[in-house]
């Protein structure tokens, strides 16, 4: 019995996804070409007004929080589109990706919508920006209804919508729609149509808006009546043969079945406006049908100009065939087109429908794709979960992610990968291998195991690799020990399962105690002064050349206000030395940092800091500290290094480290540890 009532209810259950699934299929086959995003929906729905399937933004997004509207607003505007939003509250930069089955060089509407509806009940309006990929859209600093629409031809398959915190108010969204056009119709040569206006001229106001499934490309067209004139219309059908280029724009012949006109046909039609923006490129698509019966043999002619413009535009207007005049575009204040009649018929001038654009610029160039190919599988394999791991890896240069360093040529290159201590497990991804100008890569102290690939030996500008803190097993490849005995690559290798040499035989060692260093900077540089004193009486032209290699690879550079972020405006003090000030510091990723400050009253001044930073990046043991980045902004001098949790090394040679802090025991650090320490640093073992 129980049996039976589980493959029924197996059955039901299959049933139910079967028709659900088919249910999507036949919407998605009713809206070819439409992606359509509820923002903060849990479920798929059709709306019942334009008949356009809406799904949740699952997959389309890893960040935000589902907010809902507050219900007394939600009632007065009853959208079930508008019930809910997603909020950004956490993070610079959130994006969505759209992935539109005709990809890239294909002209889409794109339109996001807002409505705030005091979801946080603070009826305070936020103000934040819109990009569209890595290019400014539009400033969204509205509570009430509206919406953000472009004609935009993306030159990648992937398109980001990405909402930018300005500090001004939680960014949010209600909806994002994607549409595919016609690619002969709202096409530039370069930058995108923003819009402003689309009116349906000649309808009453009272009507509702115009769009899907009456207009095909679901654009929205807003009833309007100019101040001049007399409205005309009729009830026939629009002619809307192949054999009309207008007919690509395939505007509704509910919209082209309305017009106005003036009354007279020495009367000019006028449209003028001044341009809240200066500097803003506009473009206006004028629509025209003759609607209206006239005497045989007798056509009306309108002419649309520009006054103080070369611009003139004359069309022969036939019964019911559409016709798109297209200006140029205009960057003066005030914009005035007029619209006359040619003609000896006696026939008024008309206007169908009109829509206003801005001609938005696309100044920045994206990171080179197989660069964000192969960064977005490195993402994806290893699960990197960091706030600043969406839209382009480093355009705008301001939002570039954590952990990577860019070169801006065209297109920007990635040349830096840091994932130190990020908690990666597997094996080492071939993504790594197509980072083909990749100069530093830092993967230390995770749990990677398998092998080191030997393509890494193949990315000809990588001078630094750190691999140390893993769980790769065998030899280095031959083709990067080569590279190594070339002294083309720095490569730091600590791990008890790799070598350098041919049949890896390992050198038994007892267990020593792992020394925290560098909490204290006094105490550091008793161990490196030593270190390096051996080092110089040893190998200083080694030393010479490897500087000079290590100091082309790429620590990560941090800003001063960065530095002042993740010290809390520099709130507690670790320690102190010659140089300055020692703070406290968390990235973003949660790791703890040393943030060392070179103060203006310092003795040792700049040339010292700077050869600490130059050894530091040369040295590379499991007894020192690791170089994390620097800071040289202005009159800012600083170096962000490891955190070592255990003490400092005045502590332990002093034995004040308590092992067991609660029984008061202590651990003293005996000669000859301290001497393996110094050898070990200066032989780099």
């Amino acid at each position: 019995m129980t049996m039976a009532r589980s493959i029924t209810t197996f059955s039901f259950a299959l049933l139910a996804s079967l028709a659900s699934a088919l249910v999507l299929l036949v919407q998605a086959q009713q809206n070819p070409g439409f992606i359509s995003i509820d923002c903060g929906a849990t479920l798929a729905y059709t709306d019942e007004r334009t008949l356009i399937t809406y799904e949740s933004d699952e997959g389309l997004i890893n960040s935000g929080k589902i907010r809902q509207t507050s219900r007394m607003l939600t009632y007065q505007n009853d959208r079930q589109l508008l019930k809910n939003i997603r909020t950004f509250p956490n993070g610079a930069r959130n994006c969505y990706t759209l992935r539109p089955d005709q990809g890239k060089n294909t002209t889409y509407l794109i339109r996001a919508t807002f409505w705030y509806g005091n979801y946080d009940g603070e009826n305070q309006d936020p103000s934040f920006d819109l990009y569209i990929d890595i290019n400014y859209w539009a400033t969204v600093d509205y509570s009430y209804y509206r919406f953000e629409e472009i004609m935009y031809v993306p030159k990648a398959d992937d398109i980001q919508v990405c909402l930018v915190n300005t500090g001004k108010g939680v960014p949010f969204i209600s909806a994002l729609e994607l549409r595919a056009l016609d690619d002969g119709i709202y096409r530039l040569e370069s930058g995108f149509l923003q819009l402003h206006w689309r009116h349906d001229i000649g309808r009453s106001l009272d009507y509702d808006d115009v769009r899907h499934p009456i207009d095909v490309y679901d654009r929205i067209w807003t009833p309007q009546n100019y101040k001049f004139g007399s409205i005309i219309n009729t009830t026939s059908a629009i002619d809307v043969s192949d054999n009309n280029d207008a007919n690509k724009y395939k505007v509704p012949g509910e919209v082209l079945r309305t017009a106005l006109r003036t009354m007279s046909a020495s009367s000019r039609l006028d449209i003028q406006w001044s341009p809240s923006k200066s500097g803003k490129k506009w473009i206006v698509y004028f629509h025209f049908v003759e609607i209206e019966r006239l005497t045989s043999g007798l056509k009306r002619v309108v002419t649309v100009s520009m006054i103080d413009n070369n611009f003139t535009k004359t069309v022969s207007l036939e019964y019911l065939k559409p016709v798109v005049v297209v200006s140029p575009q205009v960057d003066w204040s005030p914009i005035t087109f007029s619209i006359d009649s040619t003609n000896n018929s006696g026939n008024p001038p008309i206007l169908n429908a009109v829509e206003f654009y801005t001609v938005g610029d696309l100044p920045f160039v994206p990171t080179a794709q197989d660069d964000v190919k192969a960064i977005t599988d490195i993402k994806a394999t290893y699960h990197v979960k960091r706030e600043s791991w969406q839209g382009d890896p480093c355009v705008p240069i301001n939002y570039t992610w954590d952990g990577l360093n860019c070169s801006y040529e065209n297109p920007p290159r990635i040349i830096s990968l840091r994932l130190s201590s990020s908690n990666l497990t597997g094996g080492m991804v071939s993504a790594l291998s197509h980072l083909s100008r990749l100069e530093y890569l830092d993967l230390s102290n995770n749990q990677l195991t398998g092998t080191i690939p030997e393509t890494l030996a193949g990315l000809q500008n990588l001078t630094f690799l750190n691999l140390s803190g893993n769980n790769l097993i065998k030899s280095v490849p031959e083709a990067l020990k080569k590279r190594i005995l070339d002294k083309t690559l720095n490569m730091s290798l600590d791990n008890a399962n790799l070598c350098l040499a041919d049949h890896c035989q390992q050198k038994k060692r007892k267990k020593t105690i792992i020394i925290a260093v560098a909490t204290s900077v006094s105490g550091f540089f008793v161990v490196l002064s030593g270190a390096l004193s051996i080092i110089w009486l040893i190998k200083p032209k080694q030393i010479a050349e490897s500087s000079q290699r290590t100091l082309r690879s790429k620590h990560r550079p941090f800003k001063y206000r960065e530095v002042s972020r993740i010290t809390k405006n520099f709130g507690r003090v670790i320690g102190e030395g010659g140089f300055g000030k020692v703070y406290l510091g968390t990235l973003d990723n949660g790791t703890l940092v040393a943030v060392k400050m070179l103060s203006e009253s310092s003795r040792q001044g700049y040339k010292e800091f700077q050869a600490e930073a130059q050894l530091l990046m040369i040295l590379h043991h499991k007894n020192l500290v690791s170089l994390f980045g620097y800071c040289n902004e202005s009159k800012h001098m600083i170096l962000i290094y490891e955190y070592m949790a255990n003490g400092n090394l005045r502590e332990h040679l002093s034995g004040e480290v308590k092992i067991h802090p609660t029984e008061g025991h202590s651990q003293v650090l005996t000669w000859s540890n301290r001497l393996q320490i110094a050898m070990d640093a200066a032989q780099g073992t």
